[in-house]
């Protein structure tokens, strides 16, 4: 007779079957939260959660959690950056809008001297411009590292398992990808 705490008792993980399951797992990855504020908060005792952590939550899952962190912290802080750009931009535009006024008015005026300096200024700002739109037009932009992909989390688990099933695999895969300078190394240093 299975009880109701047994390992193949059948039953789901209380935080599988909560609406607030990933962000439950990120907060136990990134340890956003204690393992105690979580138990506290599910109603659960600590060693359930931690027993979730050790046998739920692969290393796959924790890698993947862990890229895209980092991949969106990278893009917050490439739209700062962007936005930043923007703001030179306009303030710039802003300037040289400013400057013809000026020139415009003195023109009207009849003052060639002082036309003559705030065009020489405006061809200041316009170059600033120029410069600064040639080397900060570009967006920035994020790369990821293939090590750091879930695909190639995913298909390297595969290969593992393939190169397991079939030990005489193994040899043929990794001189093929050695001839074409592919990695398949583990953390531990064992190759596939």
């Amino acid at each position: 007779m299975a009880q109701g705490g047994n390992k193949n008792s059948g039953r789901r993980a209380i935080i599988d079957m909560r609406p607030d399951k990933n962000e439950i797992i990120k907060d136990i990855v990134l340890g956003r939260r204690s393992m105690a504020e979580i138990a506290r908060r599910l109603g659960v005792d600590y060693s359930t959660v931690q027993r979730y952590r050790d046998e739920k939550i692969t290393e796959e899952m924790r890698r993947e959690i862990m890229a895209e962190t980092r991949i969106k912290g990278i893009e917050a802080d490439t739209e700062i950056i962007n936005q930043d750009r923007m703001d030179i931009a306009m303030t710039y535009e802003s300037l040289a809008r400013r400057v013809e006024k000026l020139i415009t008015k003195a023109e009207q005026n009849e003052d060639d001297g002082f036309a003559l300096a705030a065009m020489e200024g405006l061809r200041k700002v316009l170059r600033d411009i120029a410069t600064m739109q040639g080397k900060l037009a570009q967006n920035l932009t994020v790369n990821v590292s293939l090590a750091e992909s879930k695909e190639w989390v995913t298909l390297r688990t595969i290969l593992q398992e393939v190169c397991d099933e079939v030990p005489a695999a193994r040899e043929p895969l990794l001189r093929r990808m050695r001839h074409h300078v592919l990695s398949v190394s583990q953390e531990n240093g064992d190759a596939v």
